[in-house]
């Protein structure tokens, strides 16, 4: 039986994942695409199995799995267990007419069965400025939440993420205080700090440096690798800026 109630959505993402994979893509031509790919496998392991998920629901999950869904679908299969569902995402989409423009470029993508839990948010930027538009409108993903009071959100530090993409360099700047992100989470903050962040950042022409000194560059040069503990990045969100000269 499944081991998660309903659906990805009433998951937070940062909260309930073990390891998270920051993936950023970039395009010669300048298109960027931006993953979370969060794992949650072992805490799945250790959830109780439930009889609560409706028929309905399960078959949603099995036919979602592994599968990229737009916002506009993930609102339906939420809806699923809704009395008159229809009127429900009327109501929804009357109180938030933005969301499904605002949300046009992100893509979601679960895997979830009784031992294993994986959700990829993608975010597909035609050029630097519509990818830094659309991750501020990552808050319309809230929305999404109006119907079992579980709001859905992103990380607040991918949120207040500003790239910047020159001929010859890619940078990334977090416009958020040291401390800001701690108050945010509360109480949570200390269990999402035995998390495990990744950054992998992908080009098409070779890296000439990369501003973090650990940083591991691939064999083919055209890639960097950094992980950091989620209590490094909770004390301290701009520890994931950094500057990349490419070749």
């Amino acid at each position: 039986m499944r081991k998660l109630i309903g659906l990805a959505i009433a998951i937070g993402f940062m909260l309930q994942s073990c390891v998270t994979t920051e993936e950023v893509t970039v395009k010669k031509e300048g298109n960027i695409t931006f993953s979370l790919d969060m794992d949650f496998s072992e805490l799945l392991k250790t959830m109780p199995s439930t009889n609560a998920t409706s028929g309905d629901v399960k078959k949603a999950l099995d036919l979602i799995n592994g599968e990229e869904l737009s916002v506009e679908q993930l609102l339906d299969i939420s809806l699923l267990e809704s009395k008159n569902p229809e009127q429900k995402k009327d109501s929804i989409l009357k109180a938030n007419p933005d969301l499904l423009k605002k949300t046009q470029n992100i893509r979601m993508r679960v895997m979830m069965n009784d031992s294993v839990g994986n959700i990829a948010l993608k975010v597909l930027g035609k050029n630097v400025d519509d990818l830094n538009k659309s991750l501020r409108n990552l808050d319309e993903l809230s929305a999404l939440g109006e119907n079992n009071g579980k709001k859905m959100d992103a990380p607040a530090f991918v949120k207040a993420s500003m790239f910047e993409l020159k001929k010859k360099s890619f940078q990334r700047k977090v416009e958020m205080k040291s401390g800001d992100l701690q108050k945010s989470l509360g109480e949570m903050g200390q269990m999402a700090a035995m998390f495990t962040y990744q950054l992998k950042v992908n080009f098409e022409q070779p890296i000439k440096s990369v501003s973090y000194t650990d940083a591991l560059i691939s064999q083919d040069g055209k890639s960097f690798v950094k992980t950091f503990k989620m209590s490094e990045i909770i004390d301290n969100p701009r520890v994931l800026e950094y500057t990349v000269e490419l070749k």
